[in-house]
């Protein structure tokens, strides 16, 4: 077995090699064509790479000076297409233990880790989310999301392929017009969302431009979504469900979803068939119903490791994985979560979850975008809230969020800019608010 390198926009021919290569009986590595062609580099030195298929024109400088062999091929189409019935039939299911693709990490905080899923994790995960979609014969799921990420790999393309329905790439770059003008043009029915894209799509369908009306079901994952968002979306949208799931790319990668009539609220919902979860202290203990912990799951869909072979989250309980995520189990048995364990922020013994901080913001001004981290000033740790569009009265906001918020919660320093740093897949960069926060000016920068 080789690794074979695949780098590329979504596309028929995208989705062509990457069958080629498991026929074959090779691993695909998804390297997303957005990064930095020294990073791209180095992660197929990483991983072995000998020989990467490349999308034409995706980088300036030759390549073929590596030690890699590129074999370039063309997209021939800038636009949504259908996946033809006969790539459909190219795929051969497949449970073995082999090594079937290797994802990167989004990197939020830190480097990108290269991750192993085996044939038998991502058919086993796509054959769970089929059980809770039931997708029927009409249903049309769009592709909107890189190919190079686990959720749209596994949730969107093995879902189709398994399930035999009509899929729609897109390219992984379309305006939010173009999604909606291709949900009328192909009839539409299923669609799988980060937070970022759904507040897009939104907006757009707000301009009363579009019919939508085969659109029935919304998948929302990637992130956290804030009660905002969620409550915009479902009033926008009012003849649309929409559903959380979650999971992560070493779960192969769903975990939970919201299932039709079990979720009234912006949990994260129900463990998917053949997933465990538990809720552990720093100790490994079980804690109790409702009591906030580090989430851990059994599933059969676990990834195989990393390819530098170190773990990211080591196991507090019993060989379950360790998702880094704090949240607890309400009395529904639904999953909540709350904040990724490193972003937890502890200024003078007081924990802080930004995640619930920034709901408080987002629900009580008329900010849209914030994140709120930790910085260091003058050897002092600091609240700090970085938002995007209009300058916010941030007195005026603190005196609502005194109502609901302790007073160490709320930011010390706000910043105003342009945009937030984020990943490809629409994830704030928390590593990179301390440089933000040093790189404004004092007309930017508010403090209470």
């Amino acid at each position: 077995m080789a690794r074979i390198g695949l780098i590329g926009e979504n596309s028929i021919e995208y989705v062509n090699h990457l069958l080629d290569i498991w026929n074959n009986g090779d691993c695909a590595v998804l390297i997303d064509w957005r990064i930095p062609i020294a990073t791209a580099l180095e992660m197929m030195q990483e991983a072995g790479v000998r020989v990467c298929y490349i999308e034409t024109g995706k980088y300036d400088i030759p390549i073929n000076s590596h030690k890699t062999n590129f074999i370039v091929y063309e997209r021939k189409s800038n636009s949504a297409k259908p996946l033809p019935v006969g790539i459909h039939c190219k795929y051969k299911e497949n449970y073995s233990c082999d090594e079937a693709v290797i994802l990167y990490s989004s990197g939020t905080t830190g480097k990108e880790k290269g991750i192993i899923l085996s044939h038998y994790a991502i058919s086993t995960n796509a054959d769970a989310i089929i059980d809770y979609m039931q997708p029927s014969a009409s249903d049309c799921i769009y592709i909107a999301k890189a190919l190079s990420h686990s959720s749209a790999l596994t949730g969107e393309l093995m879902v189709a392929l398994k399930a035999k329905m009509k899929l729609i790439i897109a390219p992984t770059v379309v305006p939010p017009r173009f999604i909606l003008q291709n949900i009328d043009e192909f009839g539409v029915s299923i669609m799988c969302l980060n937070p970022t894209l759904l507040q897009m799509l939104v907006r757009e369908y707000k301009t009363g431009k579009y019919a939508m009306q085969s659109l029935k079901t919304i998948y929302v994952s990637g992130s956290i979504l804030n009660d905002k968002l969620y409550k915009e979306a479902h009033s926008v949208l009012e003849n649309i469900a929409i559903y959380n799931v979650y999971g992560l790319s070493e779960a192969g990668p769903r975990v939970t979803a919201q299932h039709i009539g079990c979720c009234k609220n912006n949990s994260a919902g129900k463990p998917i068939k053949g997933v465990e979860i538990g809720i552990v202290d720093s100790e490994g203990n079980l804690v109790k119903r409702g009591e906030r912990g580090i989430v851990h799951v059994n599933t059969p869909s676990r990834f195989c490791g990393y390819i530098t072979g170190n773990g990211k989250n080591k196991s507090l309980y019993r060989d379950w994985l360790n998702t880094g995520d704090v949240g607890f189990i309400d009395r529904n048995d639904e999953l909540h979560i709350v904040e990724r364990i490193d972003d937890v922020i502890i200024i003078d013994s007081h924990k802080i979850y930004p995640s619930e901080v920034e709901n408080a913001i987002l629900e009580n001004s008329s900010i849209e975008c914030c994140v709120v981290s930790k910085i260091e000033l003058s050897h002092k740790e600091y609240i700090c809230c970085v938002y995007s569009g209009e300058k916010e009265n941030v007195i005026l906001l603190k005196q609502k969020l005194l109502r609901i918020l302790i007073s160490y919660e709320i930011p010390r320093y706000w910043v105003n800019c342009d945009s937030i740093p984020s990943t490809m897949n629409g994830k704030p960069r928390k590593s990179e608010m301390q440089k933000l926060f040093a790189k404004s000016s004092s007309k930017e920068v508010s403090a209470i």
